[in-house]
């Protein structure tokens, strides 16, 4: 799939001007622009014919489309289409395609090729998913530190060390993966009470929300039960209210400050009276070490549920995975964000976010220091832990490294596993493009 599509016209006055570009977030560097612009004007073709250049641009292949024919009335109108060095893509096709939709576009008046181009996306960009996750709680039930964990990919240890600040007002974080792009609002505990009273923070907040995560702490629910029953109640009626198709989820955090002695015994008892209540899906959860392993677990399921890509590869980790123990997996986009994880239930979870922040500084070295890619890497220690990682070379999904750790595998065995999921993933994925 193409990374991105913009249309490029001219005016004689400030130059050239970005009518439109998707996505959004598509960064056009005014290098590139003049190169095109560049490439077109010193293009040896008759000024009477359309032309289609490609340029070689950092990773890129820009296809920049251009009618001169046009260019003496209307000046250099371009449309530019940007796909990876190593996509695998029929080049030829997607060229004819593109002047067939240019030509197309310039038909319009000016006023009306937005509109065809967002009408017509669909051509070059498969269709995204777009979900929103509001997550909802009292001050210091952990909201944010949740979600500086499991998007951000910081050291729950070192949160442990260093909480994060409150959060004022909503605070909206945007990732995108395969086919979702997914948003998550993080919301002041202290303003819980307008978010819920205030009609237009109702909207603000509630609007086109798929999932409310809303997280209460052993703490809280000991001392303030009465009050965020009270809180559940006016979120499900705001939502009945509204006619909102919203699905509300509990986590009961900070398991950890439960007895280990009785933290099975009074889990399921919690569980049993909130579900008395409510009939709510419950997680309960904990950032400590040794209990982690339920806050990565509760947001694989929930993503995996946004997403039937997401939801397919996971699937995918999980087939491999079944028979082997001691293991953990994971995929990381262009950000080096981790957006499918699978591993066995005996993994030693302190090891987790260690591996996680080694791929991500170990990559972002090698990027400042060759201004490229791994391809592949393999770390082994004296006492048995083998860490590898594959570049999946699939850019059109925002896949980037495959990383699997094994506490007993030899490295051997460990490279076979890993070549084995790099094909599952690579087979499937291209199945589906063909379809």
């Amino acid at each position: 799939m193409p990374i991105g599509l913009a249309l490029l016209s001219w005016d004689n006055k400030v130059g050239s001007i970005i009518d439109f570009k998707y996505p959004g977030t598509l960064n056009l560097e005014q290098d590139l622009i003049n190169k095109i612009y560049l490439s077109h004007g010193l293009k040896q073709s008759n000024v009477k014919e359309e032309e289609l250049y490609e340029l070689h641009y950092n990773d890129q292949i820009i296809l920049s489309y251009c009618d001169k024919t046009r260019v003496i009335e209307f000046g250099y109108d371009m449309l530019i289409l940007i796909i990876h060095e190593k996509e695998q893509i029929n080049i030829y096709k997607l060229i004819s395609e593109l002047i067939l939709f240019a030509q197309s576009c310039f038909k319009h008046p000016e006023e009306d090729r937005i509109s065809y181009i967002t009408e017509n996306i669909e051509l070059f960009f498969k269709k995204t998913t777009e979900r929103k996750i509001l997550l909802l709680g009292h001050a210091g039930v952990g909201k944010t530190t949740i979600k500086e964990i499991i998007f951000e990919g910081q050291d729950p240890q070192d949160l442990l060390i260093h909480p994060l600040s409150p959060t004022r007002g909503i605070k909206p974080s945007v990732y995108s993966w395969l086919d979702l792009s997914l948003g998550v609002f993080d919301s002041s505990g202290q303003e819980l009470n307008g978010i819920l009273n205030n009609n237009r923070s109702q909207f603000i907040a509630f609007e086109k929300t798929d999932t409310i995560i809303y997280i209460l702490d052993i703490t809280s629910w000991a001392s303030k039960s009465k009050q965020i029953i009270s809180e559940i109640q006016a979120i499900k009626d705001i939502i009945k209210i509204r006619s909102y198709d919203t699905k509300i989820i509990l986590f009961l955090h900070k398991i950890d400050q439960i007895h280990p002695s009785n933290r099975e015994s009074d889990i399921n008892d919690l569980k049993n009276e909130i579900q008395n209540l409510f009939n709510l899906p419950i997680y309960f959860t904990s950032i400590y070490p040794d209990l982690i392993y339920g806050v990565y677990n509760a947001f694989y399921e929930i993503l995996s549920g946004f997403s039937d890509e997401t939801f397919k590869l996971k699937n995918i980790l999980d087939d491999r995975l079944k028979e082997y123990s001691k293991i953990l997996c994971f995929i990381t986009n262009d950000n080096n964000s981790i957006i499918i994880q699978s591993m066995s239930k005996d993994f030693f979870t302190i090891l987790i976010n260690h591996v996680h922040n080694l791929i991500a500084q170990i990559n972002q070295s090698f990027e400042n220091l060759a201004e490229s890619k791994i391809d592949h890497l393999m770390i082994s220690s004296s006492n048995g832990l083998n860490i590898i990682m594959i570049n999946l070379n699939l850019p059109r999904y925002n896949l980037k490294d495959l990383i699997c750790t094994s506490e007993n595998l030899s490295s051997d065995k460990l490279i076979w596993l890993v070549g084995e999921l790099k094909n599952d993933l690579s087979k499937y994925l291209n199945l589906t493009k063909e379809h």
